[in-house]
């Protein structure tokens, strides 16, 4: 897609205010000079997001102590998926004397009121900003941003044809990278935009939202580390498109450096307010809260941690959509990795770097190993802090967590605690999953709670994968094969099992008093009949039928099927 980029008759100034010690020295041909290597470098600066492709005129001239230049038909190119031209009526350039400021450009921008953006089929789309204006600091001799502000008090795109417009209210940004009087680093950002408003007509829908917002913080023991990282990615950026295997490699030999830089690692997005409704008035979509967020800690030290957090609170869906029964109202997840040891982490990201360098070799193999070895000292302990889900009908909370590994020495062991509100909503939240049939199963195996609640305590450890309030249901892990001349083991399946071992089982349990079905299909409804019978006589709860279940019912194993008669060979004469 092209498109050109015009400013109102007004005209675009973009003030750049440079601040360079030494600028009484300066004379405005070095200046203009400095302009043209910055803009010739856009695209290395802007990371190929942006390119200069020149200008109509270049003048300049000066006022009091500051030099200007002004440019005029200003070009550059957006490259997305297909390259757009962006044209700026006027670009304005200040550098003003700064005796002893650090090495920063500051690049003060302000923006048109007014722009219509040319689309290549020939149809216009309006731009409109209020008070929009952003400041840009860039590293001298680096070309890399070490700040960045960005506001405006309001904006709306509007497509002329189709009718399609969206308008925004306040917005503000900034991000900036700074050293710390201990020789370490830091870098917030935060992002907000309010008062969001929007109509498509293609659906046609229209709605709302009232606030966008996003907040960040990374900091790490070592500034200088970073700015010779940072120098280094510039490096293998500058190396081009035909080094892309070299530049791979000198990315996977930098990976063991990373952790020691960055000691905190934050960010959360949140959404609030959102209402989409139908040309009608009609409300389609509501939501009130929103939020994802994630934090990485401790990687500059011995040990780390890394949690992610979603929480969605309010969602309501019209009955066009979705049952109302089934919208999920409130969902909450949030998880994490606790007591994560950096050192094996380190060795892990070496070795890696090794075996890609070292592909296919001994030294490859060496590192492979070294990188199971490392995996199995990694000790960490995943937990489950919250987790949940809520419909009209249905609740379910669940927290959790799991120590060490199956590669650890140690072994590893797992609990969680979930508990079911509305267990008996649950068949109709679950619909036509195959699934559903075995919620009376869970039921047997859960301990009752207050009203229709169900608790369930889950719990992992060798020698027994899965127990359910402490009942062994690893059985539902391990498939229906016998050993031969033995019955085989029935078990819940998809498909279910079916056979007249099935059946003998059903007329056992009819036998015992328990209800169930005669069809000789191990469905859901005989797998809880059989963890009926199961906890009413002392056995193991599955819904398993182990050895010990069918020598408890009674059922005898059925005579094995008597092999289909031998048809004797035929010895037919020779042809002639």
């Amino acid at each position: 897609m092209r498109f050109r980029l015009r400013a109102a008759a007004a005209g675009l100034a973009l003030c750049l205010a440079v601040l360079w010690p030494g600028f009484a020295a300066t004379t405005d041909d070095q200046f203009k000079s400095d302009i043209e290597g910055f803009l010739n470098k856009l695209s290395k600066t802007t990371h190929g997001v942006l390119s200069w492709e020149g200008s109509d005129s270049f003048e300049m001239r000066r006022e009091g102590d500051a030099a200007v230049a002004t440019i005029t038909n200003a070009r550059l190119t957006l490259h997305e998926a297909k390259p757009a031209e962006l044209v700026f009526d006027r670009i304005e350039i200040r550098r003003m004397p700064a005796p002893g400021m650090p090495s920063t450009a500051k690049f003060d921008i302000v923006f048109p009121a007014q722009s219509t953006l040319t689309l290549a089929d020939g149809t216009k789309t309006s731009l409109s900003l209020k008070d929009a204006k952003a400041s840009l600091a860039l590293e001298e001799g680096s070309n890399r941003f070490s700040e960045t502000l960005a506001s405006f008090a309001g904006a709306r795109l509007e497509h002329a044809s189709t009718g399609d417009w969206v308008s925004f209210g306040p917005l503000s940004m900034s991000s900036k990278l700074a050293g710390a009087a201990d020789g370490g680093w830091s870098n917030p950002i935060d992002f907000e935009l309010k008062q969001i408003e929007f109509f498509l007509s293609e659906v046609p829908v229209g709605g709302a939202i009232e606030r966008i917002a996003y907040t960040a913080l990374s900091s790490g023991p070592d500034v200088a580390a970073l700015n010779r990282l940072r120098a280094r990615m510039d490096e293998l950026r500058e190396q081009g498109e035909q080094a892309t295997t070299a530049r791979a490699d000198a990315l996977l030999e930098l990976l063991p450096t990373l952790p020691a830089l960055f000691s905190l690692v934050k960010g959360e997005t949140i959404l609030e307010g959102l209402a989409v409704r139908a040309a009608n008035g009609e409300p389609l979509v509501s939501l009130v809260k929103a939020s994802l967020g994630g934090a990485l800690t401790g990687l500059s030290g011995d040990t780390a941690a890394w949690r992610i957090t979603f929480r969605q609170n309010g969602l309501t869906l019209a009955s066009s959509i979705l049952d109302p029964a089934k919208v999920p109202q409130t969902i909450v997840i949030d998880l994490g990795l606790e007591n994560v040891a950096t050192g094996p982490l380190r060795t892990i990201l070496e070795a890696i770097a090794k075996a890609r360098k070292e592909a296919d070799g001994p030294d490859s193999q060496q590192a492979m190993q070294r990188m199971i070895g490392a995996a199995a000292m990694l000790n960490p302990v995943f937990r489950i802090y919250e987790a949940g889900l809520k419909t009209k009908d249905v609740g379910i909370a669940a927290t959790g967590d799991a120590k060490g590994s199956p590669l650890s020495p140690k072994g590893y062991s797992a609990e969680a605690d979930i508990i079911v509100r509305g267990f008996d909503a649950l068949p109709a939240l679950l619909g036509n999953s195959p699934y559903a049939q075995y919620l009376p199963l869970l039921k047997v195996l859960g301990t009752a709670g207050a009203d229709s609640d169900v608790k369930f305590h889950l719990a992992s450890a060798p020698p027994k994968w899965i127990t359910i309030n402490g009942n062994d249901v690893s059985g539902w892990l391990i498939g229906s094969t016998s050993e031969p001349g033995k019955p085989r083991q029935l078990r819940p399946a998809e498909p279910p099992l079916q056979g007249d071992d099935v059946r003998a089982v059903q007329r056992s349990l009819n036998g015992a008093k328990i209800a169930a079905p005669q069809s000789g299909t191990y469905d859901g409804a005989t797998a809880a009949a059989v963890a009926q019978f199961q906890k009413q006589n002392g056995l193991n709860v599955d819904g398993v039928v182990t050895e010990a279940t069918r020598d408890k019912l009674g059922v005898k194993p059925l005579a094995p099927e008597a092999a289909p008669p031998r048809t004797p060979d035929v010895i037919k004469p020779p042809r002639r």
